[in-house]
């Protein structure tokens, strides 16, 4: 790479330029569901699975639990929030501003090991998750249909 001659990036600004070129490249994978998305303020995310469900946690600091929309369809959630700002006395002048405040939107599609029918959320300590159930593999038996 070559050198510039000026500051090196800090760490925050090359983590936040690689989750950026991230979600540019997830775009690509489901136009559909990015199009809602855009425009808007996205939360941080963490996936993990236990032996029986995928979990899903969003941090949303400060926001109450019924400012919080969770919505499913299929295998689509999507997480809505309005955050809005508090407005500073007049006598402010910020030093540094890194919250974001605004419309908050994010859509992740579950994969299909998850149990859609089972799926439920709670919210804790600024922290909303979602615990989605693996389902269960079912053996279909076919039956054979008598020819006339």
């Amino acid at each position: 790479m070559p050198h510039s001659g000026g500051r090196k990036p800090s760490f925050a600004g090359q983590y936040n330029r690689h989750l950026d070129e991230m979600r540019s490249l997830m775009r690509t994978l489901d136009p559909r569901l990015a199009a809602e998305d855009e425009g808007s303020l996205s939360a941080a995310m963490d996936i993990y699975e236990t032996d029986r469900d995928l979990v899903l946690e969003f941090d949303l600091p400060g926001i109450s639990p019924e400012n919080i929309s969770l919505t499913q369809r299929g295998m689509v959630c999507v997480i809505q929030v309005e955050k809005l700002s508090e407005p500073p006395c007049d006598q402010v002048r910020y030093l540094c501003l890194e919250r974001h405040f605004g419309r908050l939107r994010r859509t992740v599609r579950l994969p299909d090991l998850v149990d859609p029918t089972h799926i439920h959320a709670e919210y804790s300590r600024g922290v909303l998750r979602i615990i989605c159930p693996k389902g269960r593999e079912r053996r279909i038996l076919i039956k054979e249909l008598a020819r006339e």
